[in-house]
């Protein structure tokens, strides 16, 4: 006799908790603006340091490493927005069974509630400083051309005649570092990964990723806000998670109670 292999599966539940939503731009999605502030300038120290240590002299040398570095930065942004949603959503949870109750929800506490936007409102807010430096130099940018070389040291004394000083002179009149050479310092460490790999192509390549600087900084702050979005999914895995470990927890209960009935023997009559 063959036993039976195919058993069906319980089927899973989903609970999803009603909660209350809150507003995109309270007085706690102001107070997350400095955390993402922050987090940027550490996205962009991370783009700089990881490029500069793994600059190889091939293209698949830079576009492999730059895409890895680009794909660690969305996945830490979404899940850093992923857990700020949950913890919002969460927070709505309990707001909500707080109005059930009969009971009052300051405008701060009902604020906090999670909110599909808050996410996207943190992480542009936060992002904002960065953008405006890049769309200026994104403006300012132009085609980088040849500069004159520094003068060897042992032509000061050719310097001091006439016919060699006047045609050597027009190497020391140069204008220097300039306000779009800090703004590309500046904006080049915020998007090195893109940089590295239109470097190696092409002067045109480079002038474009610069023009297109505002966009590659925008990619981590919208993963921030994609992740938060996620959090009502999140959260309704957690609570069908608990349902699950409770009903898990009780059929365990009601067969240890079973098996203590059964064990019982009849007591001896005298």
């Amino acid at each position: 006799m063959q036993k039976k292999t195919g058993q069906k599966k319980p089927v899973i539940e989903k609970v999803e908790k009603p909660f209350l939503t809150g507003s995109f731009c309270g007085k706690d999605a102001w107070k997350e603006v400095p955390k993402r502030v922050l987090a940027l300038l550490g996205v962009s120290f991370l783009y700089f340091i990881g490029s500069v240590l793994i600059s190889f002299d091939s293209l698949i040398g830079r576009i492999l490493p730059a895409i890895a570095i680009i794909a660690l930065v969305i996945y830490y942004q979404l899940v850093r927005g992923m857990s700020q949603g949950t913890g919002d959503v969460a927070y709505g949870e309990m707001m909500y069974s707080r109005q059930e109750e009969g009971k009052d929800i300051s405008p701060e506490d009902r604020n906090r509630c999670y909110h599909p936007a808050k996410g996207f409102f943190e992480a542009l807010m936060g992002a904002a400083p960065y953008v405006l430096i890049a769309l200026v130099f994104a403006v300012m940018t132009k085609p980088i051309t040849y500069a004159l070389g520094v003068l060897p040291s042992w032509t000061s004394e050719l310097m001091l005649q006439n016919e060699f000083g006047n045609p050597l002179n027009y190497y020391t009149t140069g204008a220097g570092i300039q306000a779009l050479d800090i703004l590309r310092i500046i904006v080049r460490a915020m998007i090195m990964p893109f940089v590295s790999v239109a470097s190696y192509i092409s002067a045109d390549a480079t002038l474009l990723m610069e023009r297109l600087s505002p966009l590659c900084i925008l990619i981590a702050p919208l993963a921030y806000g994609i992740g938060y979005l996620q959090g009502p999914a999140q959260r309704t895995k957690i609570n069908t998670g608990i349902k699950m470990g409770d009903d898990k927890k009780r059929r365990k209960e009601r067969k240890a109670r079973k098996q203590r009935r059964q064990s019982k023997t009849p007591e001896r009559l005298i």
